[in-house]
């Protein structure tokens, strides 16, 4: 993982008790964290710091969501490519995604370096990355419009690769990332505008990230995942917007 400095959250205290609990460790966003503050030097103030959270899903610690709805198992595999400082916003709903599925990974994005441990995910004999990503100017030779079957891909498993961060940032990610320029490219657009209601989307077809993930879920047969994400989403925003200013 990067060590390069970045900003921390003040409101965010390291605990023993908290990285010991499932709703932590095996959330790959929530280690992301974790991990890239001892290399911060100085605090991330997010809009609302002065509120006591909790320490792994960043909400108030009075509307925590920390196990609201269990991990599975599944054919997928997610993979969060964050941009800088993403993981720390209480606004993040990748660490969400994470939240529902057992096979994680999330990784803080850089634009020309390649870290060893995300390269060998990239090119692993298991798994077949696919970009999450909506096709404007993507070639056409890179596009899909559906994620293949286990058996299509010779018996690797699918790895959702989403680019976590504004929509400004993430087509800079997408651009500007060299070791993505020959995944393959979904998108998934056909619904109509989100809900996510804490960021405002660039165009109206753009969902926010956790959306997007529930519809594949959808689409690829995961329903109960599909709508324990979806039920976590919603109780989610509601929750961040109650306390929000």
């Amino acid at each position: 993982m990067s060590t390069n400095n970045i900003e921390t959250p003040v409101d965010i205290k390291p605990s023993i008790d908290i990285k010991s609990s499932p709703s932590f460790k095996n959330n790959s966003v929530r280690v992301l964290r974790d991990y890239q503050r001892q290399f911060s030097t100085r605090e991330f103030k997010a809009r609302g710091y002065l509120l006591k959270r909790c320490e792994s899903c960043l909400l108030a610690e009075t509307r925590c969501v920390c196990g609201l709805v269990p991990q599975l198992d599944s054919t997928l595999g997610v993979c969060m490519l964050m941009y800088h400082a993403e993981y720390y916003k209480p606004s993040n709903t990748g660490q969400l995604i994470c939240d529902v599925i057992k096979d994680n990974f999330a990784y803080r994005w850089q634009r020309t370096e390649l870290e060893s441990e995300l390269e060998q995910l990239l090119t692993s004999k298991l798994w077949y990355p696919i970009i999450v990503f909506p096709h404007d100017n993507v070639e056409v030779e890179r596009q899909i419009q559906q994620v293949p079957e286990k058996l299509e891909l010779g018996g690797k498993r699918p790895l959702l690769v989403f680019l976590d961060g504004t929509w400004r940032q993430a087509k800079k990610m997408f651009v500007k990332s060299p070791y993505l320029a020959k995944l393959p490219v979904l998108q998934v657009s056909h619904k109509a505008k989100g809900d996510y209601q804490l960021r405002e989307a660039y165009h109206d077809h753009h969902l926010s990230t956790v959306e997007v993930a529930a519809e594949i879920f959808r689409q690829v047969g995961e329903l109960t995942m599909a709508e324990n994400l979806t039920h976590l989403f919603q109780v989610f925003r509601d929750n961040y917007k109650e306390f929000k200013r």
